[in-house]
């Protein structure tokens, strides 16, 4: 349809929000399923490039240009203008930069209060739960997200919420005073913590309120790869995986171990020189102990050499992620240049079985694909609605290649290399946040997600090729 003006008043600082779950950000002036760039949440605001509404099909209200490309229906999702509760509780429960935008805690079985509970609704919705503080055993499928699960307090930081302050919401019209339950083993991604009524409580993202103490805080990962972009480091390099292992020393024709092991998910450089002793192989690596190699025996390394052909499907200069399913390693590369390298941790189900369903088997699919959507934070569940009965609350750094299948951050264990996962690309929480940004197409500053291939308009999509 021809473009008609439907308000003439241009400020392009203006911006709309989003207080609906998902806003889209259409290609066209159309609302049509699947047919979007990318999403801003709820609580979110985008810039519009100018005021002027435009007329499209299957909106009535027209359609927001928005900042940097697209357009958005003036619909139910969004407004000028959000009541001063909601922004201040949108301003309260954003993420903040960096590789773990929220706090993260795993639940113990927790209600999801809409406004600050008094101490007799506590008792009332709390009384079979068991005594706070106190912590139920996970069930086998679950223990792995425990792994990095503290017993910790966590400590208010913050004064109470203006918006909870004298009993109110920050929801318009909350349907109860319990908007849902945090299931057993589900984790919950939180903004702020205060005490009220004699207790600690944390805001999540969702704009509920949970009781600190019956959940457990998450300690942070330090695991991180190693950028190759700066010439430090230059593949062949070996990681440890799993545990730790052995150095060695040469000592006349014959090799032995020193006091000291290669820490377990660390590398080291290799000259590719190897060395044959009683038909074991050691390769010589790049460090030194008294201007002397020191030597990796070759079956405690996983090896990652730089490859050497360009996979099908991948253009000259495209950005491209190479991941081996048996050696739990991601390297990035441009071309044929290497410029990131680290452990991942695939699919428990190990190497997937050709006819076999990938999801039911927790297999990491093999195979080349692209990017088709990247997320700053996804909740991620097997299941779809409320009453779910397992999930995990704005996993950071989410990109789709297959979906369901995905890489994103992984806060809840640091097992990288070994087989894990439920069928995703766990990767560590910083290594997530620096692939996210490396990656292509980039998402703009105000979005929340954008999608990949299939939009030419976010540009060039990075290609994902999972091998084993």
């Amino acid at each position: 349809p021809a473009i008609a003006s439907i308000e003439t008043q241009k400020s392009p600082q203006k911006r709309i929000y989003s207080v609906g779950q998902t806003t889209w950000i259409r290609k066209k002036l159309e609302v049509k399923a699947g047919d979007f760039l990318g999403y801003v949440r709820t609580g979110s605001s985008v810039p519009l490039r100018s005021e002027v509404r435009l007329r499209g099909q299957g909106c009535a209200g027209g359609f927001y240009q928005v900042e940097p490309r697209g357009y958005v229906c003036a619909d139910r999702t969004v407004s000028e203008a959000p009541r001063e509760g909601f922004r201040e509780a949108a301003l309260a429960t954003q993420g903040v930069p960096g590789p773990r935008p929220y706090g993260y805690a795993l639940s113990n079985h927790t209600p999801m209060y809409n406004r600050i509970p008094t101490e007799r609704e506590q008792e009332r919705y709390e009384k079979l739960l068991g005594k706070p503080g106190t912590h139920m055993k996970m069930p086998k499928t679950l223990q792995s997200h425990e792994e990095l699960a503290t017993g910790d307090t966590i400590a208010a930081n913050s004064e109470v919420p203006t918006f909870l302050l004298n009993g109110k919401s920050p929801k318009e019209d909350p349907y109860d005073l319990v908007e849902q339950t945090l299931p057993l083993g589900a984790m919950v991604s939180y903004s702020k913590a205060f005490e009220a009524n004699g207790r600690t409580w944390l805001l999540s993202s969702d704009h509920t309120i949970v009781p600190a103490d019956r959940v457990r805080p998450f300690r942070a990962s330090n695991f991180r790869g190693v950028d190759l972009a700066k010439g430090d480091v230059k593949l062949p390099i070996a990681w440890m995986r799993v545990t730790e292992r052995p150095k060695y020393r040469k000592v006349g024709t014959g090799v032995e171990k020193t006091a000291d092991a290669f820490p377990v998910r660390s590398f080291v450089g290799l000259t590719g020189t190897k060395l044959e002793v009683s038909g074991a192989v050691y390769l010589e690596t790049r460090q030194r102990e008294k201007d002397a190699p020191l030597y990796l025996k070759e079956s405690d390394a996983t090896v990652v050499e730089a490859e050497t052909k360009i996979p099908m499907g991948v253009k000259e200069g495209q950005k491209w992620l190479h991941i081996r399913l048996t050696q739990g390693t991601l390297v990035a590369y441009k071309g044929l240049t290497p410029e990131y390298a680290t452990l991942v941790s695939p699919g428990a189900g190990g190497v997937p079985v050709k006819g076999r369903d990938a999801i039911k088997d927790s297999t990491t699919p093999l195979g080349a694909y692209s990017i088709t959507f990247k997320d700053k934070a996804a909740t991620m569940s097997p299941e779809k609605g409320k009453n779910r009965s397992f999930w995990i609350q704005d996993v950071p750094h989410t990109q789709y290649f297959d979906p369901p299948f995905a890489l994103h951050a992984s806060f809840w264990h640091e097992r990288f290399g070994e087989y894990v996962s439920a069928g995703c690309v766990n990767l560590s929480p910083t290594d997530a946040e620096i692939l996210f940004g490396w990656t292509d197409p980039p998402v703009p500053a105000e979005w929340q997600g954008a999608t990949g291939a299939g939009a030419s308009e976010n540009g060039p999509s990075t290609i994902v090729v999972v091998r084993r």
